[in-house]
């Protein structure tokens, strides 16, 4: 497995992670063996959220595998906090709330990375470094980073929050390549030449920010993976 020195940070990160959205209808046996088959294979990273499963997914993955401390180390924890039932908030206080749900939820002390989960248009960014200063001052969070953000979103969280933002994660894959297309067909007069996302693809590169693709696999948006669909 081919691992990646994230930038500005210190992780040493597998190229491939493994999401875990959807192991909370799954049962722990076939949970564990899905995570140790993926340590054997050199995969380090693994992505959560707090609303995956309604919290069952973190709960479980960390009682399937037996979390120990020894173990703990040999991964990279991000999970993902700011989105409340028909809503998101990036308020200080439900930052603090989620991550230290999260943290009981996995059975660990502290989290590599924490990506705010979507964009919150509203969003009072005063609030989010403020939150970010704590979780970082205390320990219970290393790195930080955003999802599905364009180039606007972040550099208005820049201008408060003191630590690098290292992830976006977005969704890109083989059917899902609008920022790529928009690149390849600049000045021409078809769909694929429209930018939907502020040149997102060219601002994480010029800013060091490591794009995380989601759901690479994936077909539409909750119809499936794409290998060996006719479609």
């Amino acid at each position: 497995m081919k691992h990646i020195k994230v930038a500005n940070c210190d992780l040493d990160a597998s190229e491939i992670s493994l999401g875990c959205m959807r192991i909370a209808d799954m049962a722990n046996p076939d949970i564990s063996t899905l995570i140790h088959t993926a340590l054997d294979e050199g995969i380090n990273f693994f992505d959560h959220a707090d609303v995956y499963g309604g919290g069952k997914s973190e709960a479980k993955f960390a009682e399937a595998l037996g979390m120990t401390p020894q173990l703990r180390e040999t991964m990279i924890l991000q999970t993902k906090v700011g989105i409340r039932k028909a809503s998101f908030d990036f308020s200080k206080e439900h930052i603090l709330e989620a991550v230290d749900g999260s943290l009981k939820r996995l059975q660990t002390d502290y989290l590599d990375v924490v990506l705010l989960h979507r964009p919150d248009a509203l969003v009072e960014p005063e609030e989010v470094a403020e939150a970010f200063t704590s979780l970082q001052d205390s320990g219970k969070v290393k790195y930080f980073g955003v999802s599905n953000q364009n180039p606007m979103q972040i550099e208005l969280l820049k201008k408060f929050v003191k630590q690098p933002l290292i992830f976006n994660q977005l969704q890109l894959s083989i059917t899902n390549t609008g920022m790529i297309d928009a690149g390849i067909n600049v000045n021409m007069e078809i769909d694929p030449s429209i930018d939907r996302d502020g040149s997102i693809l060219d601002y994480c590169r010029l800013h060091d920010i490591t794009i995380q693709p989601w759901s690479p696999f994936q077909f539409g948006f909750f119809e499936g993976v794409f290998l060996d669909n006719d479609k």
